[in-house]
C-alpha cells in the first residue's frame, strides 16, 4: 500500500492542541484531524491563549504555527512549555510555518519541536508525520520520564532494555545512551558509542559528542578540529557553532570565537543567549558598538521567555557606561528593575549598578547616598550578585571610601570561585589601583584560604568516621557559599556517605541532588558531578524496569 493510500490514523484518544492565529488555517487543520477520528481538539489564536491552555490541560499533540503576531511566537511558546514542564512525556509537538528561510527553519529547529511542517499541510504529510513522532514518543516516554526527574542511572536501563531487541529507534536510543552517559560521568561508555556511530557514517551529532567529551576534559585542540569538521560547510548545525566559539575562547583567539558566532547568528538571529556570547566576546575584543547591539538583541528575544535574565541588562549597562552614554545605561538598569520587578536580587542589581554610573556622571553625592543606602543588602546579599557586578562596584566603593562594603563583595566573591586565579588576580588590581595592595593581599589570600580550609576540614571529618559532623561543617560552610562548586560536590559527597551507611533519608537525598545539579550549572564540564548523581540513584534503585 502507497503513503498516498494509506488511512488516515485514529487520534480519537488524543487531545489536541491548535495554536494558529489565522482563523482560516485552524479551522483547516481542525479538518484535517476531524478525518482522523479527532474529537478532543482545542485551539488558540495567540501565545497568551495557549499558555493558558497549556496550563489547564495536558495535551497529547500540540500544532503550532511559528508566527503569531505581536509577542511570543511559536519557538517562545515551546521554550516557555518545557522550561515549566507543561507538557507530557509522550507529547507530540510539531511546528507549522509558511516560512522556508533557512535562517527560520533553523532557529526553530533550535528549540526542538517533534517535526517543523512547511504550509500549506496536507492531510498526508500531517498524517504520515503525526503517525512516525507518536510512535517514537509512546517507545521513549518512559525514558523521557525518568530524565525529568534527573533519574540518569534509571534512564539509562531503560535504553539498555528497549535495546535488547531490534528496536527502529535504536540509533535515537544510542545517541540518547551517549548523552546519558555524559549526565552520569561515564564518559567512556559515551565514548565508545560516538566512534561506533562514526565507524558507520559521518553523523554529526556523534562528532560533537566526541567534541564535548575533548571539551570536558579540557582537550580544546581536539574539541576544535571535531567541531570544524562539523561547522565548515555546515551552517545549519548551530549547536556546533555555539561549543567551536567557546572552545576557540578557552584557546585564546578571541577574533575567531566572535566570527564563529556571528556565522551562526547570520543563520539563526533569533537565538538570546548567542546574541549574549556576541555582545561578550564584542566587549572584551573592545567592539562597544557590535556588543550594545548584541545585549540590546538579547533582551529583546529574552523578555517574553524563560531565558529571561539580569546578565545582558547588566552587561549592556556597562557597555553603555565605556560609551559615556550614561543616561541610556540608567535606563537600562530601570528597565532590570520593571522587567524582573519580582526578582530581588535584580532589584538590588539594578540599585546597586547605578552607584559606578552616578560617579561617573560627576554626581558624587548621590552615589554615596546609594552605597549607604544599599551597604546592609550588598553585605548579606553579595553571594546572589554576579561576578561581573561585584567587580563593577568593588572600585567606585573603595573610591568613595565604602571599604567595608567593598571588602564583603570580593571576600564572598573569592570564597565562591577561590579556584579560579583569573578572579584573586581581578580582585586584587582593583584594590592595588586604589592605593590598598597590602589589604587587598590580605583580603584575597584569607578569603581563599577560608574556603580552602573548611574542605580540607570536611575531608579530615570524614576520613576519621566522623560523618555528621563533617556534613555540619559543610553545611555552615555551604550557606556563607553558596556558589562554590567544589564545596557543593564535597557536601553531596558527604551525604550520600551518610546515606550509603545508616540508609537513605528523603531530606538529607533532596538536599544532595540539589547541591549536585547547581554544582553542575556552576561547573559543567565537572564529571564529578554526574558520578555523585549515579550514587545517589543507587541508594534507593527500587524501580522496576516494565516487562
Amino acid at each position: 500500500m502507497s503513503l498516498l493510500t494509506l488511512p488516515p490514523p485514529d487520534l480519537s484518544r488524543y487531545s489536541i492542541l491548535i495554536i494558529e492565529d489565522f482563523e482560516g488555517m485552524r479551522a483547516i487543520l481542525r479538518d484535517i484531524l476531524l478525518r482522523a477520528s479527532a474529537t478532543r481538539i482545542s485551539m488558540a489564536a495567540n501565545a497568551g491563549n495557549a499558555i493558558s491552555l497549556l496550563e489547564k490541560q495536558r495535551f497529547d499533540i500540540v500544532l503550532c504555527d511559528l508566527h503569531l503576531g505581536q509577542g511570543k511566537n511559536g519557538q517562545d511558546i515551546l521554550e516557555e512549555a518545557r522550561h515549566r514542564a507543561l507538557l507530557p512525556p509522550h507529547a507530540v509537538w510539531l511546528m507549522v510555518s509558511a516560512e522556508k528561510a533557512a535562517e527560520m527553519v533553523t532557529g526553530t529547529v533550535e528549540s526542538r519541536p517533534d517535526d517543523y511542517l512547511i504550509k500549506p499541510v496536507t492531510e498526508t504529510m500531517l498524517f504520515s508525520r503525526l503517525t512516525r513522532q507518536l510512535e517514537k514518543k509512546k517507545a521513549l516516554a518512559p525514558i523521557e520520564l525518568a530524565l525529568r526527574e534527573h533519574e540518569y542511572l534509571k534512564a539509562l536501563r531503560l535504553v539498555d532494555a528497549q535495546l535488547e531487541g531490534n528496536n527502529p529507534h535504536a540509533w535515537d536510543l544510542k545517541r540518547l545512551k551517549a548523552e546519558l552517559a555524559l549526565q552520569s560521568g561515564e564518559h567512556d561508555m559515551a565514548k565508545a558509542i560516538y566512534e561506533e556511530a562514526l565507524t558507520l557514517r559521518n553523523l554529526p551529532w556523534a562528532r560533537l559528542g566526541l567534541a564535548k567529551l575533548h571539551f570536558n576534559e579540557g582537550r580544546y585542540a581536539d574539541a576544535s578540529r571535531e567541531l570544524k569538521q562539523i561547522t565548515d560547510g555546515n551552517r545549519a548545525y548551530l549547536e556546533a557553532h555555539d561549543l567551536l566559539a567557546h572552545t576557540l575562547e578557552k584557546l585564546g583567539d578571541q577574533d575567531a570565537a566572535q566570527e564563529v558566532i556571528q556565522r551562526a547568528l547570520a543563520t539563526s538571529p533569533r537565538a538570546p543567549m548567542r546574541q549574549l556570547h556576541l555582545g561578550e566576546v564584542a566587549q572584551r575584543r573592545g567592539e562597544f558598538d557590535t556588543a550594545q547591539v548584541a545585549f540590546q538583541n538579547s533582551i529583546e528575544l529574552a523578555r517574553n521567555t524563560p531565558l529571561k535574565s539580569p546578565q545582558a541588562y547588566l552587561a549592556l549597562s556597562q557597555v553603555q557606561l565605556t560609551l559615556n552614554q550614561t543616561d541610556a545605561a540608567l535606563n537600562t538598569l530601570s528597565r532590570l528593575s520593571s522587567d524582573m520587578h519580582g526578582n530581588t536580587a535584580a532589584r538590588l542589581l539594578a540599585e546597586a549598578m547605578q552607584i559606578p554610573v552616578r560617579l561617573h556622571r560627576g554626581e558624587k553625592d548621590l552615589a554615596q547616598s546609594l552605597a549607604r543606602k544599599l551597604a546592609a543588602e550588598l553585605k548579606t546579599g553579595a553571594q546572589h550578585l554576579p561576578p561581573d557586578a561585584v567587580f563593577s562596584l568593588a572600585a567606585p566603593l573603595l573610591e568613595l571610601g565604602e571599604t567595608s562594603t567593598a571588602a564583603a563583595l570580593l571576600g564572598s566573591l573569592i570564597s565562591n570561585h577561590h579556584e579560579y586565579p583569573e578572579y584573586l588576580q581581578r580582585a586584587q588590581l582593583i584594590y592595588t589601583q586604589a592605593g590598598l595592595e597590602n589589604e587587598g593581599r590580605e583580603l584575597v589570600q584569607g578569603a581563599a584560604r577560608v574556603a580552602t580550609d573548611i574542605m580540607n576540614r570536611g575531608v579530615k571529618l570524614s576520613r576519621e568516621g566522623k560523618l555528621g559532623e563533617a556534613i555540619e561543617l559543610t553545611r555552615e560552610a555551604r550557606a556563607k557559599m553558596p556558589n562554590n562548586a567544589r564545596l557543593l560536590l564535597n557536601h553531596a559527597f558527604l551525604l550520600i556517605a551518610w546515606m550509603e551507611r545508616h540508609g537513605r533519608d528523603p531530606a538529607l537525598n533532596k538536599e544532595a541532588r540539589n547541591c549536585i545539579e547547581l554544582a553542575r550549572k556552576l561547573k559543567p564540564e565537572d564529571k564529578r558531578a554526574g558520578e555523585l548523581l549515579t550514587r545517589l540513584e543507587l541508594i534507593s534503585n527500587d524501580f522496576e524496569l516494565p516487562a
